[in-house]
């Protein structure tokens, strides 16, 4: 059963813990789990960092040492409660001066964290609630919405394991980009003012602004004769074949591999989708030769990106072919980014 709480306080969250029983059991021994309601999610749970300090925990995150963070390199780290006051979703903490305080996370990494959405949902205290707006997560409060950006902060012996492999496949690449030693200020610490109102006290980002990217029109006019031959063709054998059907995918996916690894190209970082990442100069030699052996391949390739097989309308069909100009213009490089 899924559990909503609505704190108001941080005496509530302090009662709400002491009222809890810790798990019994072989595997519980010595781990003073407290469930914060179903006691069979028991990695959804409150810990007690300090007599000052509460966190709300949705496990395998890098501050749990109980349920360890699902991430590459975790097995080298060893979580302390400071970590865990650090990594936590939802952290609850009472000042010596009386005052409160609320600090709010987002998950780590660049991917999705359909479960820390859902906890923090659930749990934003009371006067606040979470907010995915076209992909972008956002704590509201008082009639404001502040950016909850994605975590960046990496714990050191994580960081050194994602730096510490030469030979990088597509994921370690782009998380070496990601992590970071220092705090990237993507948390968001509220108190409440004197109307009982939360304000923000520390942290949060600006919203990234997605690069823009325009046509190199000249480049691209190159090719015309070849892109619309591709198109066509690609549309009229796609209507024959079970483009929808994952492990056709896949064999098309292996055959460009397997060609590719014949050819002496290095597919270690392809992961498996092998016309995403690919050298834009093959792509469009596949491009402009009919009888290349990763013709096929690259068509299944696009037909999937852009959903052909949705196409039951008019205006479906519009969408596709929009955005089978915008699956070309990307993967054969006839975009660049400019400034401002």
């Amino acid at each position: 059963m899924l559990t909503y709480t609505n704190f108001n306080s941080f005496a509530e969250v302090e009662a709400h813990y002491n009222s809890i029983k810790p798990l019994r059991g072989a595997d519980n021994v010595g781990k003073d789990i407290r469930p914060i309601g179903d006691r069979k999610r028991k990695w959804e749970r409150i810990v007690k960092v300090s007599p000052n300090c509460y966190a709300l925990s949705d496990g395998h995150h890098f501050g749990d040492a109980v349920f360890e963070a699902w991430a590459y390199g975790a097995e080298n780290y060893t979580p302390t409660l400071a970590d865990m006051e650090r990594y936590a979703p939802i952290v609850w903490r009472k000042k010596r001066d009386g005052t409160e305080e609320v600090t709010l996370r987002n998950g780590w990494g660049p991917h999705q964290h359909t479960g820390r959405y859902a906890f923090l949902y659930r749990h934003t205290p009371k006067g606040m609630w979470f907010r995915n707006r076209n992909g972008k997560h956002f704590i509201q409060a008082a009639a404001q919405d502040f950016y909850l950006a994605k975590l960046q902060t990496t714990p050191r012996a994580v960081y050194d394991a994602i730096n510490d492999n030469t030979s990088t496949h597509h994921w370690q690449t782009r998380t070496q980009k990601w992590a970071k030693l220092h705090d990237d200020n993507a948390s968001l610490t509220f108190t409440k003012d004197a109307h009982g109102d939360w304000v923000l006290a520390d942290g949060g980002k600006e919203i990234p602004t997605p690069p823009k990217k325009i046509v190199r029109k000249e480049l691209k006019a190159r090719y015309k004769k070849h892109i619309d031959t591709f198109k066509e063709w690609a549309f009229t054998m796609g209507a024959m074949l079970p483009i929808r059907d994952y492990a056709y995918a896949s064999d098309q996916y292996k055959i460009a591999t397997e060609w590719m690894e014949a050819n002496g190209i290095d597919t270690k970082r392809y992961w498996g989708a092998p016309f995403t990442h690919m050298d834009v100069k093959l792509k469009r030699q596949i491009l402009c030769d009919d009888e290349h052996p990763l013709r096929l391949p690259m068509a299944v390739s696009m037909l999937r990106s852009v959903e052909s097989y949705c196409a039951d309308t008019e205006d479906e069909v519009r969408r596709v072919k929009q955005r089978a100009n915008t699956w070309i213009n990307n993967s054969m490089g006839f975009t660049k980014v400019v400034k401002g």
